[in-house]
């Protein structure tokens, strides 16, 4: 230790401001891991009712799950109206009109080969469309 009182009295200073410094950095750290963690927990607000993300529209899960009400008649591919298309399950209006700028069709596997849609999208609609 130094003998000199005015050393001493700056080592002193030098030793709280470092402490202070080292302290304030902990607590900072501390601080920020916990909102760290507590952000890394949140995710989409489910409704427990629905048990769905809030975030994701009910028709759009719903979609896939609708089925015609009655039997329909195979929807001929490249004379089909947008509202016939859409009219089969799991199909949206963009799809449809993806499928009539892809006209026209020589066989209905055309839909998947031209990535129009999924194999189980197509899987859900094969029987109930044809290519005329």
């Amino acid at each position: 230790m130094p003998q000199s009182p005015r050393l001493r009295s700056l080592v002193c200073r030098v030793t709280h401001l470092w402490l202070s410094v080292s302290c304030f950095l902990m607590l900072s750290l501390t601080c920020l891991c916990t909102v760290a963690f507590a952000a890394d927990r949140t995710g989409p607000q489910i409704d427990p009712q629905l048990q769905r993300p809030l975030d994701i529209p009910l028709e759009r899960l719903e979609r896939p799950l609708q089925t015609p009400a009655g039997p329909i008649e195979p929807v001929d591919l490249n004379r089909a109206s947008i509202e016939q298309l859409v009219v089969l399950p799991g199909m949206s209006v963009t799809l449809a009109r993806q499928i009539i700028e892809g006209r026209p069709y020589h066989s209905k596997t055309e839909l998947i080969q031209k990535h129009i849609l999924s194999d189980t999208a197509y899987d859900r609609i094969k029987n109930l469309i044809a290519v005329e």
